[in-house]
């Protein structure tokens, strides 16, 4: 089986902003995972818990085909709940997700890293003190 990658899959809204980039540079296409009812037509739907409640992310029928190797983009990885949710809908599309890549991780927040099959590619780890002093804002 080939390495390559075939989507970058993007987590709204600051996975817009890092997935698009990273999809024109490995040549793969880019497909947003939206908010609810925000994208037209048929869609898969992924409940999933947060600290502080629920929430759901979309993505178009049709966008991934089966077999396709994906990768997941989101700004922050806090307690996974959203990045396990991104992974469940590609999957039930048939997709194989191999990678996850997130700019920031909370470690304080215990990310249910047993959720998480795919390799995680992170670039910074905040505490949230730090983020709590202000020196980093969302």
């Amino acid at each position: 089986m080939s390495c390559t990658l075939c989507t970058t899959a993007g987590i709204e809204a600051r996975g817009f902003i890092f997935g698009p980039p990273i999809a024109l540079a490995i040549g793969a296409k880019f497909v947003p995972l939206r908010k609810p009812r925000k994208l037209p037509g048929k869609v898969y739907r992924q409940e999933y818990d947060l600290e502080y409640g629920s929430d759901c992310i979309e993505m178009h029928v049709g966008a991934v085909e089966p077999g396709e190797r994906a990768l997941v983009v989101d700004d922050l990885i806090a307690t996974g709940g959203t990045l396990c949710a991104a992974m469940n809908l590609l999957e039930r599309a048939g997709a194989e997700v191999i990678e996850c890549a997130c700019v920031i991780e909370i470690p304080e927040l215990k990310v249910c890293t047993s959720l998480i099959h795919a390799s995680i590619f992170l670039l910074l780890f905040c505490s949230i003190s730090f983020c709590l002093r202000g020196y980093l804002t969302f």
